[in-house]
């Protein structure tokens, strides 16, 4: 594992942990947090994916909704993100809302203001690392829980 990722694990630890179990959520050791609701079937997921390749030294954070029964044979409380309905998946990019909405809603001009996928850096540095980590756990806040709390569907509602 190089610096730049230990670095970023040792923030995820002292930053992202605090924040988000203050709202319930548990962290499995691997860069994802979880939090079951009704009667354990349905399960918010928040994961910090790690850039690779030309992307190396970036984080983004994916969040997703497991409904038990969505995937043959998981747990809603070892569901990771990719194990979600497509409906029911966000980045967290796709949530922040934009500067210029008008300008998002224009031809041609508005690929240029529309919906970004938000990747933050890190690096060796402990300090720029946790500011970066900081603003993206804010963002989470912000935005990101509250897709979460409005995305369970209808019928994970039921008690069984």
């Amino acid at each position: 594992m190089s610096t730049r990722v230990s670095v970023f694990d040792q923030a995820l630890r002292e930053i992202a942990v605090p924040a988000l179990a203050a709202r319930g959520f548990r962290f499995d050791g691997s860069r994802t947090f979880r939090r079951l609701a009704e009667h354990s079937r349905v399960s918010q997921i928040i994961n910090f994916q790690l850039g690779q390749r030309s992307m190396a030294g970036k984080f983004t954070v994916n969040l997703g909704i497991y409904v038990d029964g969505d995937s043959s044979g998981i747990n809603p409380s070892r569901a990771q993100e990719h194990d979600c309905l497509f409906e029911r998946r966000r980045r967290i990019g796709a949530l922040i809302p934009l500067r210029f909405p008008g300008l998002a809603a224009l031809p041609f001009v508005g690929f240029l203001f529309g919906t970004r996928d938000r990747w933050w850096s890190f690096s060796e540095n402990p300090s720029r690392t946790a500011s970066s980590l900081s603003a993206a756990v804010e963002q989470i806040t912000a935005h990101g829980l509250d897709w979460l709390n409005t995305t369970i569907p209808d019928d994970a509602t039921r008690a069984e």
